[in-house]
């Protein structure tokens, strides 16, 4: 859901973002976060978050700039702390969210999407990336929030994952566990969770399931 905010004062931003913002509208974006963030649309180009958990925001961005030019992430902006809040601002990526309520009416083509979009994310090689997911061996470059919200589809394809900050190398089954989560949350049953299970070659693991959706 969005709020409309009206037009945004530059002068209630740092610098180092605020000169991007003239004259551009501002539009809240309330639902499909529960971090306590504020997340605004900046007319068709940009998205703002706010927060007063600095590294949180921080460590998107390091994420979405290991990842650009490897999968479709957002592009970092600018970013700037004052008055301990930080502002990340970066470019709004095309598509719906796979929780859209067009793609929950198509299960199994929404796990196919699911299937593709985690092979695309695990097939990057993150050798070289700079952050670990913490409480999880493994060297797979994880998403580390893989619910249906967080990627985005247009025209049928993947168009882009958001909501990068929990990434890094970790353990394969932070991504599944919380796919497998998202899938039942949305579609309200767990019918389909056998078929993804299936199209990913895994088999269910309680043990992880439970210890990575723990919190």
């Amino acid at each position: 859901m969005e709020k409309q905010t009206g037009e945004l004062q530059t002068g209630e931003f740092p610098l180092a973002v605020g000169k991007y913002l003239k004259g551009k509208e501002l539009v809240e974006i309330t639902e499909s976060h529960c971090s306590g963030d504020k997340v605004y649309r900046v007319g068709d180009v940009y998205i703002l978050k706010s927060s007063e958990n600095i590294e949180r925001l921080r460590r998107e961005m390091t994420m979405n700039n290991y990842l650009s030019g490897k999968l479709p992430v957002s592009e970092t902006v600018a970013f700037a702390v004052e008055r301990g809040q930080a502002f990340y601002l970066k470019t709004m990526l095309q598509g719906d969210s796979l929780a859209d309520e067009k793609n929950l009416r198509e299960p199994r083509k929404l796990v196919a999407l699911l299937v593709k979009a985690l092979g695309m994310f695990h097939g990057v090689d993150g050798a070289d990336c700079p952050v670990r997911c913490p409480d999880s061996e493994g060297e797979c470059l994880v998403h580390g929030d893989f619910c249906l919200p967080n990627i985005l589809v247009w025209d049928g394809e993947i168009s882009g994952f958001v909501d990068t900050e929990a990434g890094g190398l970790g353990d394969p089954w932070i991504d599944y566990a919380w796919c497998i989560w998202s899938l039942e949350h949305n579609l309200g049953t767990d019918e389909y969770t056998p078929l993804f299970l299936e199209s990913m070659g895994i088999e269910f693991d309680k043990e992880k399931f439970d210890y990575y959706t723990r919190l």
